[in-house]
């Protein structure tokens, strides 16, 4: 971790593999609160860990869109991980592969930060039509499986209610 503006802190690769390793022992211990704002409904949770750090998850389904949730792991204000499912956009690096709502992930680098994605295998389709709470709640604790975020103590799911218009 460097020190830098804003924040104080810039998260670097050491940061990002230290929050990502099992000796971490991440665990989300509260339910889900789910808030709507104006064009989505967001969940955002603190993450325990065994090193202290102001570890944070969130989901969030945009109200237009509801086939599109993503969910993201997050420290000082920087995405170290995050999935984008049914999402859109082009890598700005590398092999510019395009995403048009398509499944993907985001891993931090110090050189990218988050901005390099790629396609996942293991997280389930989230329909365009139809969508239904488990179709969020697979995609979002397979999520946190991966990331091995334990999910204990007070943790209970609860399905968004997207507003109607």
């Amino acid at each position: 971790m460097r020190r830098g503006v804003g924040s104080g802190v810039r998260v670097d690769n050491d940061l990002a593999a230290l929050l990502l390793d099992p000796a971490a022992r991440l665990e989300l211990r509260v339910p889900m609160r789910w808030e709507t704002r104006a064009t989505s409904v967001r969940a955002h949770m603190g993450v325990h860990n065994s090193h202290g750090l102001p570890l944070t998850l969130g989901v969030q389904v945009l109200t237009l869109k509801p086939w599109k949730l993503t969910a993201y792991l997050m420290i000082y204000g920087q995405h170290v991980r995050r999935l984008d499912v049914n999402g859109s956009h082009r890598n700005r690096t590398g092999d510019r592969e395009e995403w048009v709502d398509r499944t993907h992930k985001h891993k931090f680098s110090e050189q990218h930060q988050d901005t390099v994605a790629y396609t996942p295998d293991d997280i389930s389709t989230v329909p365009r039509a139809s969508v239904v709470g488990d179709h969020y709640r697979g995609a979002f604790e397979a999520f946190c499986g991966e990331q091995a975020i334990r999910l204990t103590g007070e943790y209970r799911w609860v399905d968004p209610v997207l507003p109607t218009r």
